[in-house]
Order: structure tokens, then C-alpha cells, then sequence
């Protein structure tokens, strides 16, 4: 049975398990390799035993490292980087075994960067008021390269006391700060903006430019204007050219671009079910005179990837996925620069307005748009919506189906304008009568 230590020692607020650790040796005046012995169950405490300390452990050994140090599991956990994965880190795809000192580490120097821009592993930053009374104090939050102010003390994290203890941060970098330390719970929605705050701090996150806290280092007042600018920009969804997302290639800026309005689901109807094209009577009242530079097709897939994207908050590379392959990367392409010029003419707020208001009327509507696609070239499809309106001309009938029912891109023979007139008028004309008859048809068919 494992002898548990006599006392129990509270951890501080935030604090990080090494830090814990070390102050548990400092207390009973012993090298911290005797407790690594006694905490994990190792024969011979090796130096990369304690720099992995505070990644991630298995259960087995946060249950036996809790009886040792008289702590709940719990507590145990939340002194682990692994407490933020699905917000600052991604462990994803990760042997967490690599990362317990508990288990069988390799010799060789294992790489943190894999899980998100993190401080070098045998590197401290300290917040010099934090750690005066407490001098071996480490919070879990100061391994992260985005952690770079104690909001509290007002004060840059430093890897020597004295360099930045007269040094005071103003109230905008604070409350970037502050925001970046608020979103460390694990959320989908958290993901992604840090997702969004890497890409905007690329260029200090990246070998072989210094890393954020090293550019901190050499200069204070322009690193962190840099960091609160890229909260900003992280946070300022919807708006391509103030996030600078028209320098990126396309393919890069579709899977940070995101909706700043969210329509959330409270039931089991599905985003999939979504058209490629705005139906008419949603896209004609406010997006055609918004997107009127593109034709019209162009412009409706460009309102039913908006729509799509307002759903959950979704990545334009996200509601992309919706759409038919062959049309990701054209329709990516006419978002983000049909969406460039709207937010250079003050217009992106409404587009982003009309197109959550589109997303909850699909929603309401619960109309199945795949399986209108699936069903609109089939003979038996076309031969009840020409019995439904026989003076209808045969063959703008077959483009009906496709442009205007199921809002798809299926059929070659599409056209923007047909013999009897624009779709739109045929629409007007004979639509409703073959909408009742094709709906009645499909009920049958589900029947």
C-alpha cells in the first residue's frame, strides 16, 4: 500500500501540478525527485520525469497520486495542461501516454508545439508580485504563449523578477487579456477562436520567428499591441477585411471566417438539409439588391452558404461541406470576395442579418432540400409537375425543378433566362401549382 504523505498541502489558485510538486519537496526539505518517487511509483526520477510533469496523466495515476498526496482526483486534474485541451491545446490524435511522467517516457525531447503554442517546456515565466510570497508558484495558465499579462497585478509575465516589475499595462491590453484567460473552459466555441488568435498571431507562433513571449522580451509595448490587436481581430467574426482575411489564400481564410450572428438548433432538424441556392422568396427581398454585382445563381449559393454558416456559428469551410464538391472552392471564392466589397461599402452587418433570418425560415420551413435533389430529374418527378401545369413549357419545366424546388446545381441544362422568360416569371406563373402537386407526390412517396 502507498504511504501517503503526513500533511496535506493546499494548491494555490490556478496553480500548476509541477509547481505543486516543487513545493511539496521545498516543504519537507527533500529533492523533488524523492517525491516523484513516492507520487508516481518510480524506481529512478530522471530530469524528464519532472519537465513532463503537469501535461497529462492516466487515471490510474491522478487516483494513485491523490491517495500520496492527500488530494482529490480532481484537484489533481486541474493542475494539467490536458484541463485545456478543446480550448487552448488540441490533444487530439496524441499518444497521451508520450506526455505521462507516469509512464514510459522516451529519452528524447518530446514536442508541446503539437498541442498548441506553448512555452518551452523547461522555461518559466513568473508574474513577480504573484510568486512574492510564494517563490516556487507557477500557474498552469503561464505555459501558454497567449498568457502574456497577470491582469491582476497588471504586470507582464517575465522570465526575470526584476526586468518588468515597474512596468504597469494599460486597460486595453488587460481586457484582451482577461478574454483570453475567460475562454480557457473547453467549448467548441472556445476552439475555435483560439484557432483564430493562432492564425492571427502567426507570425510569432511560427519557427523560425521568436516566439510570442521571446518578441515580449525585446519589445513590450509593440508585442502587446500586437496581442490585443489580434484578440480583436479574432474576435470581430463576420469581417474579412478588418481580420485581414484578403491577404490569405482563399482556402485559409474559408476555415476562419465565421458568421458574427448564430442560429442554434433546440431540435433534431438538420443543416444538411439546406439548399446550394437561396430559395427565391428568401433571397429576392434583401440579398439580391445586397449581392447585386453577381448574377443571380452566383448570389444565391453566395446567401445559402451565409445561412448555412449562421447555424452553430459554422466555418465557411464548414457549411461548405453542404455544397457538391465540385462547387466548394468557386463558392468560397464568391463569398469572401463578394464579402470583402459588402464590408468595405458598411454593408456586412446586414448581410450577416438578412442571412440568420434566412437560416431560421429554412428552419422553420423544414423543407428536405437533399431529397428534392435526389427525386427532380427522375421522369416520374417531371411527368406530376407538368400534369400539375400543362400549359407549362416542357422544357423550362426540367430547369424549374432544379433552379427553383430543389435549389440545387444537379442539371446541366440550367439556364440564367429561358424561352417564356426569366425562371423567375415562370415561377411566378406555374410554380405554385407544381409546388402542391411535387409536395402531395413526396408525402405519398414517404408514405
Amino acid at each position: 500500500m502507498t504511504t501517503r504523505f503526513p500533511l496535506r498541502i493546499e494548491p494555490l489558485p490556478g496553480e500548476w501540478w509541477r509547481s505543486y510538486l516543487q513545493r511539496v519537496a521545498a516543504r519537507y526539505r527533500v529533492h523533488p525527485f524523492a517525491v516523484l518517487e513516492r507520487v508516481y511509483g518510480i524506481d529512478r526520477p530522471e530530469r524528464r520525469h519532472l519537465r513532463w510533469s503537469g501535461i497529462v496523466m492516466s487515471d490510474a495515476a491522478v487516483a494513485h497520486s491523490a491517495r500520496v498526496v492527500n488530494l482529490a482526483p480532481d484537484e489533481i486534474r486541474a493542475m494539467h495542461l490536458k484541463l485545456l485541451d478543446g480550448s487552448a491545446l488540441d490533444f487530439t490524435g496524441r499518444d497521451l501516454d508520450e506526455f505521462n511522467p507516469a509512464a514510459s517516457l522516451s529519452a528524447t525531447r518530446l514536442h508541446l508545439r503539437h498541442v498548441g503554442p506553448l512555452v518551452h517546456a523547461a522555461t518559466d515565466r513568473v508574474c513577480p508580485s504573484c510568486v512574492e510570497g510564494s517563490p516556487l508558484y507557477r500557474a498552469t495558465s503561464w505555459r501558454l504563449q497567449v498568457h502574456l499579462v497577470c491582469t491582476r497585478h497588471r504586470l507582464p509575465l517575465s522570465h526575470h523578477l526584476e526586468a518588468a516589475a515597474d512596468t504597469e499595462i494599460d486597460d486595453e491590453v488587460c481586457a484582451a487579456q482577461q478574454t483570453v484567460l475567460d475562454r480557457l473552459s473547453p467549448t467548441a466555441e472556445n476552439a475555435a477562436f483560439f484557432k483564430d488568435l493562432y492564425a492571427q498571431l502567426g507570425p510569432y507562433l511560427k519557427r523560425p520567428a521568436p516566439s510570442l513571449d521571446q518578441a515580449l522580451t525585446v519589445s513590450t509595448e509593440p508585442t502587446l499591441e500586437s496581442f490585443r490587436e489580434a484578440v480583436h481581430r479574432a474576435l470581430a467574426y463576420g469581417y474579412p477585411h478588418y481580420q485581414g482575411f484578403d491577404g490569405w489564400p482563399f482556402a485559409r481564410a474559408a476555415s476562419h471566417l465565421r458568421p458574427p450572428h448564430e442560429v442554434v438548433i433546440h431540435d433534431n432538424r438538420s443543416v444538411r438539409c439546406f439548399p446550394h441556392l437561396l430559395p427565391m422568396h428568401l433571397f429576392a427581398p434583401g440579398l439580391s439588391d445586397l449581392l447585386h454585382r453577381a448574377q443571380i445563381r452566383p448570389a444565391r449559393a453566395i446567401g445559402a452558404a451565409g445561412a448555412a454558416m449562421c447555424v452553430g456559428a459554422r466555418s465557411l469551410s464548414q457549411s461548405l461541406e453542404l455544397f457538391p464538391p465540385g462547387r466548394r472552392n468557386t463558392t468560397a471564392r464568391l463569398v469572401m470576395t463578394h464579402l470583402l466589397n459588402l464590408e468595405r461599402e458598411g454593408c456586412a452587418e446586414q448581410f450577416w442579418q438578412l442571412c440568420a433570418s434566412a437560416a431560421l425560415q429554412l428552419l422553420k420551413e423544414n423543407v428536405d432540400y437533399r431529397q428534392r435533389e435526389q427525386v427532380c430529374d427522375r421522369d416520374q418527378t417531371y411527368d406530376v409537375a407538368t400534369s400539375a401545369e400543362p400549359s407549362a413549357y416542357p422544357r423550362t419545366v426540367r430547369t424549374w425543378l432544379v433552379d427553383q424546388w430543389a435549389c440545387t446545381y444537379t442539371s446541366s441544362n440550367v439556364r440564367p433566362s429561358v424561352r417564356d422568360g426569366s425562371i423567375e416569371h415562370f415561377d411566378r406563373l406555374y410554380g405554385p401549382g407544381m409546388r402542391a402537386a411535387l409536395n402531395a407526390h413526396l408525402r405519398e412517396c414517404a408514405a
